[in-house]
């Protein structure tokens, strides 16, 4: 089988933004049954929210957006939904890398030790932990929460570079 090519780009305009949106409703709301009106929010369009877009050989095949949390040097990663056909073959973890590198660029802060770091948290599906872990995620607390009707655990890392 032929290894296939992934690009992550970042999100540039509204043509690239509907596209993220598609993706994510076919994952969230035909496939997991969030309800629709919780899947896009007002932070989709706020100033300083990044998303990314993976395709494969040309196909979309992923997103996921990284927003502010409001305390420097902190960011949340969330919306990752990865196409079904595209799971299990390096879409999410080259997707994952994207956003970090976008968030580190964007909202990384000196470390003191002359490097730049970033605390990245994210709401992890319970069933995509595993994967988060993979990546060096570690979990907060071990709560675990109903959101859109399915279980999650909170789960962080530090990215520095």
């Amino acid at each position: 089988m032929r290894a296939r090519a992934v690009e992550v780009v970042d999100v540039g305009d509204r043509a690239g933004l509907e596209e993220a949106w598609r993706i994510r409703f076919e994952v969230f709301v035909d496939e997991q049954h969030v309800p629709v009106e919780e899947e896009v929010d007002a932070r989709d369009e706020e100033p300083g929210t990044l998303h990314g877009l993976a395709y494969v050989d040309g196909v979309p095949a992923g997103t996921g957006r990284v927003l502010p949390d409001g305390i420097p040097g902190h960011v949340h990663v969330g919306r990752m939904a990865v196409r079904a056909p595209f799971r299990g073959s390096g879409v999410g973890a080259a997707l994952m890398a994207h956003l970090e590198g976008a968030a580190l660029a964007e909202y990384g802060i000196p470390d003191g030790g002359g490097r730049l770091s970033v605390v990245v948290t994210l709401s992890a599906q319970e069933s995509a932990m595993g994967f988060y872990s993979r990546l060096g995620y570690a979990v907060v607390s071990g709560e675990r929460y109903l959101d859109a009707g399915i279980w999650h655990q909170d789960m962080v890392r530090t990215v520095t570079v």
